[in-house]
């Protein structure tokens, strides 16, 4: 996946990235997903907990 990520971004920046400069674009889309994981954590716990309370029984 790593390959291809970096030939996405270099065909989309339309050249050739450095080292330096993959090195700096991966550590950002790493964050990325990191906080896309986190967001999609809460987003399905939030979604579970109004199914729960959805389904229970009336009194």
């Amino acid at each position: 996946m790593e390959a291809a990520a970096r030939t996405a971004i270099e065909l989309h920046a339309g050249r050739a990235l450095t080292d330096a400069q993959w090195a700096a674009a991966r550590a950002r889309l790493l964050e990325f997903a990191g906080i896309l994981r986190d967001w999609d954590r809460k987003t399905t716990a939030s979604r579970r907990g109004n199914v729960e309370v959805l389904c229970q029984p009336e009194p």
